[in-house]
């Protein structure tokens, strides 16, 4: 029974050194790296990596990947990018000029190699700022009752980790303007009024699900709203006009659509709900520069 118990000891030893032999410690760099099912971005998301973690990666890359273990049992695929191997690693020395040869012999449109030349940085990790161009279902209580008006408005948006607070976590923030008066003051009084309206609003974001190239963010957060109208009235058959100011706190929940171009762009559509005084819904398409 001694004996038997041995020979499992010493089996297990073997396996384990085996598998020690065929892999090297790496950090991730990046945080939210992503770990793929397959050697491909298009293949499935099977894990999201914090920075500063420490994994064993595979000596020998298949394309711009390596293997990573994450737990007993559970491996993935990992972009060389997100990772740093560990001083001493096998590695670099595994690589031979006749390896790099074939390498650079690929043709040039091959995606893999086309990847590791770029070193994209994950779709969650990146930071954009850009354009935007909104259309809001605009409410307001005012003249005796809830007016609803369609508005273009428009402004830039700032998106992705540690833009507007440090830290690691994903937030959005987004500065709107319309210039002149909802049509329901001109409707209502009738006479022209003009004006402009500021909106802006923060949210946190989380994205599931998500890859390299896309993914899906909802978030929640805090809004303000400001408002100056002219407006004019006919009263005792004079015409009066007023300055009508209005500032507004409420909340905003947004549901985002996110495309990467090119490996450096980036567009997003999303919808919100805003919910002050009055509760209405918006559209907006928003073209982000990395920064």
């Amino acid at each position: 029974m001694k004996i038997w118990t041995y020979l499992v000891y010493m089996i297990l030893i073997f396996v384990g050194v085996s598998a020690q032999a065929q892999s090297q410690k790496a950090i991730v760099v990046n945080q939210g790296a992503l770990v793929y099912k397959d050697a491909d971005f298009d293949a499935e998301v099977v894990g999201q990596l914090k920075a500063g973690q420490v994994y064993d990666v595979s000596l020998k890359q298949k394309g711009p990947f390596y293997k990573i273990r994450l737990k007993p049992g559970l491996t993935g695929w990992i972009a060389d990018n997100d990772i740093r191997l560990s001083k001493g690693g096998k590695a670099a020395a595994a690589k031979t000029p006749e390896k790099d040869a074939k390498k650079t012999d690929k043709p040039a449109d091959d995606k893999n190699s086309f990847l590791e030349k770029k070193r994209v940085k994950s779709f969650y990790s990146s930071r954009y700022r850009g354009p935007i161009l909104a259309y809001l279902s605009y409410a307001e209580n005012t003249m005796g009752k809830v007016r609803t008006s369609n508005m273009p408005f428009y402004g830039v948006r700032v998106a992705g980790p540690n833009t507007m607070f440090s830290g690691d976590f994903r937030t959005d923030a987004e500065f709107l303007f319309h210039f002149g008066a909802p049509k329901y003051y001109e409707k209502g009084t009738g006479y022209p009024a003009n004006g402009w309206v500021f909106l802006t609003d923060f949210t946190f974001e989380t994205a599931s699900p998500q890859s390299k190239w896309h993914m899906l963010t909802y978030g929640f957060g805090p809004m303000f709203k400001y408002t100056h109208y002219e407006v004019t009235l006919l009263q005792s058959g004079k015409e009066v006009s007023y300055s009508l100011d209005d500032m507004t706190l409420g909340a905003v929940f947004d549901l985002g659509l996110h495309f990467r171009i090119a490996n450096t762009y980036a567009l997003r559509f999303n919808v919100k709900y805003y919910w002050e005084k009055t509760q209405y819904w918006g559209g907006a398409f928003t073209f982000g520069f990395p920064f």
